[in-house]
Protein backbone atom coordinates (compact mmCIF):
# COMPACT_ATOMS: atom_id res chain seq x y z
CA UNK A 1 0.00 0.00 0.00
CA UNK A 2 2.93 2.11 0.61
CA UNK A 3 4.25 2.07 -2.83
CA UNK A 4 0.97 2.51 -3.90
CA UNK A 5 0.54 5.69 -2.34
CA UNK A 6 4.13 6.74 -2.91
CA UNK A 7 3.34 5.85 -6.86
CA UNK A 8 0.33 8.07 -6.78
CA UNK A 9 1.61 11.21 -5.03
CA UNK A 10 4.76 11.09 -7.30
CA UNK A 11 2.49 11.08 -10.47
CA UNK A 12 0.10 13.96 -8.98
CA UNK A 13 4.10 15.95 -8.44
CA UNK A 14 3.36 15.53 -4.40
CA UNK A 15 5.93 13.72 -3.26
CA UNK A 16 7.46 16.09 -1.08
CA UNK A 17 7.70 17.30 2.64
CA UNK A 18 3.64 18.39 3.94
CA UNK A 19 2.05 15.14 2.22
CA UNK A 20 1.34 11.55 3.14
CA UNK A 21 4.67 10.99 1.13
CA UNK A 22 6.55 11.77 4.15
CA UNK A 23 4.28 10.17 6.90
CA UNK A 24 6.45 7.86 9.04
CA UNK A 25 3.82 5.47 9.96
CA UNK A 26 3.29 4.53 5.69
CA UNK A 27 5.30 1.69 5.77
CA UNK A 28 3.30 0.07 8.22
CA UNK A 29 -0.78 1.28 8.18
CA UNK A 30 -1.99 -2.05 9.67
CA UNK A 31 0.25 -1.84 12.71
CA UNK A 32 0.07 2.13 13.34
CA UNK A 33 -4.07 1.94 12.77
CA UNK A 34 -4.16 -1.26 15.41
CA UNK A 35 -2.15 0.89 17.81
CA UNK A 36 -4.53 3.96 18.22
CA UNK A 37 -5.96 4.55 21.76
CA UNK A 38 -9.44 5.80 19.56
CA UNK A 39 -11.54 3.91 17.13
CA UNK A 40 -9.40 3.86 13.73
CA UNK A 41 -8.89 1.33 10.85
CA UNK A 42 -7.53 1.32 7.83
CA UNK A 43 -8.99 -0.99 5.25
CA UNK A 44 -6.99 -2.65 1.84
CA UNK A 45 -8.77 -3.68 -1.19
CA UNK A 46 -7.08 -6.90 -2.69
CA UNK A 47 -7.27 -8.42 -6.09
CA UNK A 48 -5.86 -12.23 -6.58
CA UNK A 49 -4.25 -12.61 -9.68
CA UNK A 50 -6.21 -14.01 -12.16
CA UNK A 51 -9.78 -12.74 -10.78
CA UNK A 52 -10.01 -10.19 -13.62
CA UNK A 53 -12.14 -11.21 -16.53
CA UNK A 54 -12.50 -8.25 -18.43
CA UNK A 55 -13.36 -4.31 -16.64
CA UNK A 56 -16.88 -4.02 -15.28
CA UNK A 57 -17.78 -7.99 -15.42
CA UNK A 58 -18.73 -9.70 -12.09
CA UNK A 59 -16.36 -11.13 -9.61
CA UNK A 60 -16.38 -12.15 -6.10
CA UNK A 61 -17.57 -9.78 -4.43
CA UNK A 62 -20.58 -8.63 -6.67
CA UNK A 63 -18.78 -4.81 -6.73
CA UNK A 64 -18.28 -4.86 -11.19
CA UNK A 65 -14.86 -3.83 -10.35
CA UNK A 66 -13.20 -7.03 -10.32
CA UNK A 67 -11.73 -6.72 -6.80
CA UNK A 68 -12.27 -9.99 -4.73
CA UNK A 69 -13.08 -7.75 -1.62
CA UNK A 70 -13.20 -4.04 -0.37
CA UNK A 71 -11.11 -4.73 2.93
CA UNK A 72 -9.61 -8.26 2.56
CA UNK A 73 -6.94 -6.89 4.76
CA UNK A 74 -6.87 -4.25 7.69
CA UNK A 75 -5.53 -3.26 10.72
CA UNK A 76 -7.79 -1.83 13.43
CA UNK A 77 -7.31 -0.48 16.90
CA UNK A 78 -8.01 -2.07 19.96
CA UNK A 79 -11.59 -2.11 20.50
CA UNK A 80 -13.92 -4.31 21.30
CA UNK A 81 -16.42 -2.95 18.78
CA UNK A 82 -13.74 -2.47 16.22
CA UNK A 83 -13.26 -6.16 14.81
CA UNK A 84 -11.84 -6.95 11.52
CA UNK A 85 -10.07 -10.08 9.90
CA UNK A 86 -6.73 -10.37 8.34
CA UNK A 87 -5.90 -11.46 4.67
CA UNK A 88 -2.46 -12.74 3.76
CA UNK A 89 -2.09 -11.79 0.14
CA UNK A 90 0.80 -14.36 -0.62
CA UNK A 91 1.79 -14.62 -3.65
CA UNK A 92 -1.44 -14.26 -5.14
CA UNK A 93 -2.87 -10.50 -4.01
CA UNK A 94 -2.70 -7.88 -5.50
CA UNK A 95 -3.13 -4.43 -3.09
CA UNK A 96 -5.24 -1.98 -5.68
CA UNK A 97 -6.38 0.50 -2.96
CA UNK A 98 -7.05 1.55 0.21
CA UNK A 99 -8.23 4.07 3.12
CA UNK A 100 -7.99 4.80 6.41
CA UNK A 101 -9.85 6.34 9.11
CA UNK A 102 -8.43 7.57 12.84
CA UNK A 103 -9.50 10.41 15.27
CA UNK A 104 -8.62 14.04 14.75
CA UNK A 105 -5.98 15.21 17.23
CA UNK A 106 -7.70 17.33 20.10
CA UNK A 107 -11.15 16.35 19.29
CA UNK A 108 -13.62 14.66 21.08
CA UNK A 109 -16.04 14.06 18.50
CA UNK A 110 -14.04 14.47 14.56
CA UNK A 111 -12.26 11.63 12.99
CA UNK A 112 -9.96 12.16 9.71
CA UNK A 113 -10.38 10.34 6.08
CA UNK A 114 -6.53 8.94 5.52
CA UNK A 115 -4.96 8.28 2.27
CA UNK A 116 -7.52 7.14 0.15
CA UNK A 117 -5.82 5.87 -2.38
CA UNK A 118 -6.47 3.32 -6.05
CA UNK A 119 -4.10 2.48 -8.11
CA UNK A 120 -4.14 4.05 -11.54
CA UNK A 121 -5.25 0.99 -13.46
CA UNK A 122 -7.97 0.70 -11.11
CA UNK A 123 -9.26 3.98 -11.29
CA UNK A 124 -12.65 5.07 -12.63
CA UNK A 125 -14.42 1.71 -11.88
CA UNK A 126 -16.08 2.49 -8.66
CA UNK A 127 -13.54 1.23 -6.06
CA UNK A 128 -12.83 4.53 -4.39
CA UNK A 129 -16.21 5.29 -3.80
CA UNK A 130 -16.65 1.13 -1.83
CA UNK A 131 -13.59 2.27 -0.03
CA UNK A 132 -14.85 5.17 0.72
CA UNK A 133 -18.55 4.33 2.11
CA UNK A 134 -16.72 1.98 3.93
CA UNK A 135 -14.73 4.18 5.91
CA UNK A 136 -17.76 6.76 6.91
CA UNK A 137 -19.46 3.62 8.06
CA UNK A 138 -17.04 3.27 10.42
CA UNK A 139 -16.79 6.67 10.76
CA UNK A 140 -20.73 7.00 11.97
CA UNK A 141 -20.28 4.52 14.47
CA UNK A 142 -17.87 6.42 16.43
CA UNK A 143 -17.90 10.08 15.59
CA UNK A 144 -20.09 12.62 14.79
CA UNK A 145 -17.79 14.58 11.57
CA UNK A 146 -15.48 13.30 9.09
CA UNK A 147 -12.70 15.50 8.78
CA UNK A 148 -10.37 15.30 4.97
CA UNK A 149 -6.95 17.12 3.77
CA UNK A 150 -6.29 17.07 0.21
CA UNK A 151 -4.71 18.97 -2.79
CA UNK A 152 -6.78 20.39 -5.95
CA UNK A 153 -4.85 18.93 -8.18
CA UNK A 154 -6.37 16.18 -7.53
CA UNK A 155 -9.54 16.61 -9.68
CA UNK A 156 -10.87 13.26 -9.06
CA UNK A 157 -10.89 12.95 -5.79
CA UNK A 158 -12.35 15.66 -4.60
CA UNK A 159 -15.15 15.36 -7.30
CA UNK A 160 -15.63 11.95 -5.01
CA UNK A 161 -15.57 14.06 -1.80
CA UNK A 162 -18.16 16.59 -3.26
CA UNK A 163 -20.28 13.57 -4.33
CA UNK A 164 -20.05 11.83 -1.07
CA UNK A 165 -21.82 15.17 0.75
CA UNK A 166 -18.06 16.56 2.22
CA UNK A 167 -18.62 19.93 2.37
CA UNK A 168 -15.41 22.10 1.62
CA UNK A 169 -13.55 24.47 4.13
CA UNK A 170 -12.20 27.81 3.86
CA UNK A 171 -8.90 27.03 6.04
CA UNK A 172 -7.49 23.28 7.82
CA UNK A 173 -8.43 22.68 11.24
CA UNK A 174 -5.95 23.03 13.66
CA UNK A 175 -3.58 19.89 14.40
CA UNK A 176 -3.06 18.91 10.64
CA UNK A 177 0.42 17.45 9.68
CA UNK A 178 -0.18 17.76 6.11
CA UNK A 179 0.91 21.66 5.56
CA UNK A 180 1.17 20.82 1.01
CA UNK A 181 -2.91 20.11 1.56
CA UNK A 182 -4.54 23.33 -0.22
CA UNK A 183 -8.17 21.73 0.23
CA UNK A 184 -9.92 20.93 3.50
CA UNK A 185 -13.88 19.20 3.72
CA UNK A 186 -15.92 18.13 6.11
CA UNK A 187 -19.08 15.82 5.89
CA UNK A 188 -21.42 14.78 9.47
CA UNK A 189 -21.64 11.06 9.67
CA UNK A 190 -22.74 10.92 13.15
CA UNK A 191 -26.73 10.35 13.95
CA UNK A 192 -26.39 12.97 16.73
CA UNK A 193 -24.93 15.77 15.19
CA UNK A 194 -27.40 17.67 12.79
CA UNK A 195 -25.61 21.53 13.47
CA UNK A 196 -24.11 23.43 10.78
CA UNK A 197 -20.31 22.65 11.30
CA UNK A 198 -17.85 25.46 11.32
CA UNK A 199 -13.93 25.44 10.63
CA UNK A 200 -13.69 27.08 14.32
CA UNK A 201 -15.37 24.17 16.05
CA UNK A 202 -12.78 22.17 17.89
Amino acid sequence: MAALIRRSLEDAGLDRPGTAYCDPQLDRLAEYHAGLERPGAYWVAVERVGSRHGRGSGDDDGGGDDCDSVADSCGVSGHDTNVCGTHDLGADGVVVGGVGVAAWPGSEDTCELQKLYVSADRRGLGLGRRLLERALAFAGEHYRRCYLETHSSLEAACGLYRSAGFEFLDGPLPGGEHSAMDMWAVKKVGERDNEIYDASDK
